[in-house]
């Protein structure tokens, strides 16, 4: 049977400054309890869980092995995502330690995950209150203002996570994201020094990349945002950040498409082209080509680049990748009419259409 460590220390030996003055004679009402509490929050504090009692002349302090087995099994579920079980644990845990450090930010980080923000709000304050200088307690707190339309305080609790900790990668990216929704001018500074002190952090390349394409307009800068997207895409397929990272993609491959503010000649081509090849195919077929097209898209094509070229299976081949998207583009009008690709091409598949049908009189 594990024996828990205790601490004995004479009552003499403590310090007793920081309990109220009226307190701090042993043999003052309500002197016992005030030590108690005391010296149980001041653990709590530090993320720890103590039994604190005082017999005669001694305070005795006993790790709660009980309490930090329930802990450790909270902090367990949650990582393994099991937030029900995690949540049901620490707010069991919040009764008997409402102080206690590990369960404020943790129930607090559950509480915001889940949008019950005003209970996250105060958790996370009383997190910050007890122990000020816990950057990673002002982080959550900013995140939490931040999903409550709370936008300075958010700006002013990352701010101070920063002070706390300045090379703090999750300090660093979420006052960047802050100061980006408020255009304030350090904000691709401190979203710069968010990505070199975490280099395949997806949400902080994600949003320097944001940054940077809301600030300037030079094909220089461009040419780095695409570069910043692309790696979100690879260090975190199928994330949300990813996914978002795909459609900023789109919409600036889009734009270089679209310069000419006229239909696009060569996308008319690729489009005739895509429908003499589709021509003869079976419904399975063609959808075979659509989601071949559809997988290589995920991964972002570059639309602008002919000397760039993707491989087909389903029609053989080297592609660039407008003719990949127009490929897609067509198969889906077949079999999924309507479907949005994030690359309006309806022009000019119409227009592709229109000689197409003609050809065949």
């Amino acid at each position: 049977m594990q024996t828990p460590s205790t601490v004995f220390i004479k009552i003499a030996d403590y310090d007793l400054s920081a309990l109220p003055e009226i307190c701090r004679d042993p043999n003052a009402p309500g002197f016992a309890d005030t030590l108690i509490r005391h010296v149980s929050d001041e653990y709590a504090t530090d993320g720890m869980f103590a039994k604190v009692s005082i017999e005669q002349d001694t305070l005795i302090i006993a790790e709660d092995l009980e309490a930090k087995a329930k802990s450790d099994e909270g902090l367990d579920a949650l990582q393994r995502g099991v937030y029900a079980t995690g949540k049901a644990i620490f707010e069991a845990l919040l009764s008997e330690h409402p102080n206690n450090a590990i369960v404020l930010y943790n129930l607090g980080m559950v509480y915001s995950d889940e949008g019950n923000l005003g209970k996250a709000i105060e958790l996370l304050s009383t997190l910050i209150c007890l122990k000020p200088d816990y950057a990673h307690g002002w982080v959550a707190l900013a995140v939490a203002y931040m999903r409550n339309n709370q936008i300075i305080e958010a700006d002013q609790a990352a701010q101070k996570a920063v002070q706390l900790a300045p090379n703090d990668q999750y300090a660093l990216r979420t006052a960047g994201y802050i100061a980006s929704k408020l255009n304030e001018p350090d904000a691709a500074a401190l979203l710069e020094n968010a990505v070199r002190a975490g280099p395949e952090d997806p949400i902080a390349l994600l949003a320097l990349a944001e940054n940077l394409l809301t600030t300037h307009k030079d094909e220089a800068i461009k040419k780095r945002v695409s570069a910043l997207l692309t790696q979100v895409i690879d260090v975190a397929p199928g994330s949300k950040a990813a996914e978002r990272a795909e459609e900023i993609l789109r919409g600036i491959a889009y734009d270089k498409f679209r310069q000419t503010g006229s239909l696009n000649p060569q996308a008319i081509d690729y489009c005739l082209h895509a429908l003499k090849a589709l021509q003869g195919m079976s419904h399975q077929e063609v959808a075979g080509v659509a989601m071949e097209t559809a997988a290589l898209g995920q991964s972002g094509l570059d639309v602008n680049n002919p000397n760039k070229t993707y491989q087909l299976r389903s029609i053989p081949g080297n592609y660039t990748g407008l003719q990949v998207v127009c490929f897609m583009y067509v198969a889906l009008e077949q079999v999924a009419p309507g479907q949005d690709i994030g690359f309006d091409l309806q022009a000019e598949y119409e227009e592709a259409l229109r000689i197409y049908n003609a050809n065949q009189r």
